[in-house]
């Protein structure tokens, strides 16, 4: 039966934009039916918990878009896009030290930016302390040439980009 479902899902979200488009007369939100296309195989298919997972970005944005074109609310629907790190901590059921700074930063942008009236514009720089605390505390393995001097530059300069030598003509 899922896989019939799959099968349909093409030919389902032609008939919802041509609904929206002609009865509704909203043909740009009736785009956002073919997204119906990548999530019925995300929703339909394997482990859903790890597919789910795996597709919230393309889930946020297709009701992003929904919210954003058709219902002209593009300012509180960006909130949408906050359910990619939430799914991914409720689905994982654990929260690592990284994950904790940039849920925990987010959090008190969001509430800031209720709090105060004209916060929401400044204080997006806020957002920029996420990759400055991971570079900080969450070191990621150190890149070869910035680590090993004058040869280990050019072993990984000559990794990347071949230089032929006058032997090789």
């Amino acid at each position: 039966m899922r896989q019939r479902i799959i099968a349909a899902t093409p030919m389902i979200s032609l008939l919802l934009f041509l609904m929206s488009g002609f009865v509704l007369g909203e043909w740009l939100l009736g785009l956002t039916a073919f997204l119906l296309m990548p999530l019925s195989t995300l929703l339909l298919s394997g482990n859903f918990k790890k597919r789910l997972n795996q597709f919230m970005p393309l889930i946020a944005l297709a009701i992003f878009l929904w919210i954003a074109i058709g219902l002209n609310a593009p300012h509180p629907g960006w909130v949408v896009f906050l359910l990619i790190p939430i799914s991914n901590i409720v689905l994982e059921g654990h929260i690592n030290a990284r994950q904790f700074v940039t849920l925990s930063i987010t959090i008190l942008y969001v509430v800031l930016g209720l709090v105060l009236d004209d916060f929401w514009h400044p204080g997006w720089l806020m957002l920029l302390l996420i990759p400055i605390f991971h570079t900080l505390f969450f070191p990621t393995k150190t890149v070869e040439f910035f680590t090993s001097g004058k040869e280990g530059f050019k072993r990984t300069i000559n990794d990347y980009i071949h230089v032929e030598s006058d032997d090789e003509h």
